[in-house]
C-alpha cells in the first residue's frame, strides 16, 4: 500500500482527495431556496406599472394606481354608492386632519341627509348651518 503524500494528509478541513469538489463545482447546486414573496412584493411592480388613461380627452401615461383612483372617482361622480363610500373612506383613513382640504360646509339638506347617513358629517358647528 503506498504512504499518501503529505499534502493528501487525510484529517479536520481535509477530506479525501477523492471527496473534494472539483475545480468550478458548487457544493451547493441548487443554491439557496429563494424566499417566498410578500403580497407587498407582488402587488408593487403590477401597480407601479405605467399605463396609459384618457382625462379630459388628454391621453397620459400613469401609474396603474392612480388610473384606478381615477376610474373610482369617476364612478363615485356618476353616483355609485359603492364607489363614493370607498372614497370617503380612503380619505378618512389616509388624510391626516393637516392635510385635508378645506371643505365647503353650505350643503344642502339632501346633501347633508346622504352625508350623515354614511357617517361622514361629524360634527355640527356655527359654520355648519343649513340653507
Amino acid at each position: 500500500m503506498a504512504e499518501p503524500e503529505p499534502n493528501d494528509a487525510v484529517g479536520y478541513g481535509r477530506p479525501p482527495r477523492h471527496t473534494r469538489f472539483k475545480p468550478g463545482q458548487s457544493g451547493n447546486p441548487r443554491g439557496r431556496p429563494r424566499r417566498k414573496q410578500s403580497m407587498a412584493d407582488l402587488l408593487e411592480p403590477v401597480l407601479s406599472e405605467k399605463v396609459t388613461v384618457s382625462i379630459n380627452g388628454i391621453r397620459k401615461r400613469v401609474r396603474a394606481d392612480t388610473a384606478m383612483l381615477f376610474r373610482l372617482r369617476e364612478r363615485a361622480l356618476k353616483g355609485d354608492l359603492k364607489a363614493i363610500n370607498i372614497v370617503f373612506n380612503l380619505r378618512h383613513n389616509h388624510l391626516s386632519d393637516n392635510d385635508e382640504p378645506p371643505m365647503d360646509t353650505n350643503w344642502s339638506e339632501e346633501d347633508r341627509a346622504i352625508l350623515e347617513s354614511f357617517g361622514h358629517l361629524l360634527s355640527e358647528g356655527p359654520d355648519n348651518d343649513a340653507t
